[in-house]
């Protein structure tokens, strides 16, 4: 009778950890101005923190840079990654519901034209922002002239001095640059992206992940329904 007592004790101790343990969530991200600025400031980082409380998981987060980040992810060395997008993994994920859908236009100098289309890149010295993930139709095009810069702030700089004649970049992120560096012969098509992408969070491919990924989006819904969703990322406009 004791032997079954203690046995009925160490089921319970031991479903019991593997509870705790599935509610710790390890989140990897990398940094993006305004968005995530460090593991505590940052609109993502914000937004995270609250889908946390929301989903009742223990959330931590790690910022790397861009391809650490993605490769610690892609070796399970973290259960979730944001901001995730189609582009950046080369395996099987299991996303949460987005969480918007991420413009990206064409910057370039007053009085040489808007660009709206891919086509329209054709034969121009092309900036774009090392480790940022770009559409894979503007990417993988090989007859495309890119040039890579550390930050956004580097290439808006090289596209007022005219030594790339287009910056690709996501608007939010582009009119930050654009007020941080005081240039003020930049325009850009508002309201004609030239690609989008949807945004989500990431997590493994395995019932863990595919559990997270439900929370998650159980939190996002709500958030977006009671309008805390869109509080915290106008911040961002």
């Amino acid at each position: 009778m004791k032997r079954l007592t203690a046995l009925f004790f160490l089921i319970f101790v031991l479903s019991f950890s593997q509870f705790a343990v599935a509610d710790s969530c390890k989140f990897v991200t990398f940094p993006i101005p305004l968005m995530v600025e460090s593991s505590e400031k940052g609109i993502f980082i914000e937004l995270t923190k609250e889908i946390g409380k929301r989903s009742g998981l223990d959330i931590s987060i790690e910022v790397l840079p861009t391809k650490r980040a993605v490769h610690e992810f892609g070796s399970a060395k973290f259960d979730g990654f944001f901001p995730g997008l189609d582009i950046m993994f080369n395996k099987k994920i299991s996303p949460s519901n987005e969480i918007y859908i991420k413009y990206d236009f064409a910057f370039t100098k007053k009085g040489s034209g808007l660009i709206t289309t891919v086509e329209g890149l054709a034969g121009k010295k092309i900036g774009i922002t090392s480790g940022y993930p770009y559409a894979k139709e503007i990417i993988t095009n090989k007859s495309l002239d890119f040039e890579t810069a550390n930050n956004d702030l580097n290439n808006t700089k090289k596209l007022s001095a005219g030594r790339i004649d287009v910056f690709i970049v996501e608007e939010k992120s582009g009119l930050k640059a654009l007020e941080s560096s005081g240039v003020t012969n930049i325009v850009y098509p508002k309201g004609k992206p030239l690609s989008k992408q949807k945004v989500y969070y990431a997590f493994q491919p395995d019932s863990k992940g595919k559990q997270f990924a439900s929370k998650i989006s159980e939190a996002l819904l709500s958030m977006k329904k009671d309008g805390t969703f869109e509080k915290i990322m106008s911040r961002a406009k």
